[in-house]
């Protein structure tokens, strides 16, 4: 009888070897010269691209964000010190900042922006620093000067906002 169990495992083996299951076919892949290009709708006009709609493509579908010309304006870099060297004096100088909030979504800094900008009388700053965009409040040369404003901070529910080193705007003299 064990002789015939290993003529049969041998069998099996065999026959699973020589089949064409579905597992080991790959749908052909359409022909490059065949494949016709998309026409996407954005904005009313008609874009040519040559790639096919993907599958986020299509789950994304309906909810593409528009761009106005506040998102466009640069969004002023966070200092490092590789990047302070090769910028000239007037740019700035070492001072303190608050940081309220970050995110890596811009539409939630706006809106929290336009909410401190009526409470704050300091000038507030959207920072980006890859992959996140900051709310900075202030130009404080002195620590002390920034703590206080913190507490003030904290006291309206931003419980989160700590105190940053960073290139501050000198004061008007």
């Amino acid at each position: 009888m064990k002789w015939y169990n290993n003529y049969l495992w041998l069998g099996m083996l065999l026959v699973l070897m020589n089949s064409n299951h579905a597992m080991s076919k790959r749908p052909d892949q359409p022909n490059a010269k065949e494949s016709k290009p998309i026409t996407v709708t954005m904005n009313e006009k008609n874009v040519s691209t040559e790639s096919p709609i993907t599958f986020l493509d299509t789950l994304n579908k309906g909810k593409e964000i528009s761009l106005t010309d506040k998102d466009l304006n640069p969004i002023m870099p966070e200092s490092s010190d590789a990047t302070a060297a090769k910028e000239p004096n007037d740019a700035g100088i070492d001072g303190f900042r608050i940081q309220c909030l970050a995110s890596s979504q811009i539409e939630r800094i706006r809106s929290e922006q336009k909410l401190l900008e009526p409470r704050v009388k300091y000038p507030i700053y959207l920072v980006f620093n890859a992959p996140y965009y900051k709310l900075m409040i202030g130009d404080f040369i002195k620590r002390a000067d920034a703590d206080i404003i913190l507490t003030r901070l904290k006291e309206m529910g931003y419980n989160d906002a700590w105190v940053v080193r960073s290139r501050v705007n000198p004061p008007l003299r």
